[in-house]
């Protein structure tokens, strides 16, 4: 049976008990201020990967988009390569890498990268495959990493926010 809380951020526990299930995940910023929900839907394969969908059919804010990262990245490099992409004085202050998505990654690991190293939700779900290791047993928890950007008249993209790290716990 596959049991997952998603804890910490979204202050609500989500237990999955059956093959598919969704939960709307509050993001946080790093000083506990609401940000958005994000819709997360997840689901088993018979091949130990957990695919979660991150995102649905509908916007999820005015002028927000959420992103995440398959690998870390230095934000000044990220920038000068993505020159749609801006960040905010106070986000280049503090933070000068661009955490993966996958803040713990001992039982769990991205098993398909995204193609440019990151990917952005706007609308629409956009998909995570984590392949769980084969020695996993019992409880264990990971963690998922995104960053919030708005837009402004100078970048269709400012990153304005670090989120709070999602926790999720499973039994498997």
């Amino acid at each position: 049976m596959l049991s997952c809380v998603v804890g910490m951020n979204a202050q609500q526990k989500v237990e999955l008990r059956t093959p598919k299930q969704q939960a709307d995940v509050r993001l946080y910023d790093e000083d506990n201020n609401f940000l958005l929900t994000l819709p997360m839907t997840f689901s088993m394969t018979t091949q130990n990967i957990l695919v979660v969908m991150l995102g649905n059919d509908k916007r999820l804010a005015d002028e927000q988009s959420v992103w995440m990262f398959s690998e870390e990245m230095n934000l000044a490099d990220f920038m000068r390569i993505n020159r749609n992409v801006g960040a905010t004085k106070s986000f280049k202050k503090q933070h000068a890498e661009l955490n993966s998505l996958l803040t713990s990654q001992r039982k769990i690991k991205i098993h398909r990268k995204f193609d440019e190293g990151y990917e952005v939700i706007l609308k629409n779900a956009k998909p995570v495959f984590l392949k769980i290791d084969e020695t996993a047993s019992g409880q264990f928890s990971f963690y998922l990493q995104f960053y919030v950007a708005t837009s402004n008249e100078k970048y269709p993209y400012v990153l304005t926010a670090k989120c709070k790290p999602v926790e999720i716990k499973m039994n498997y």
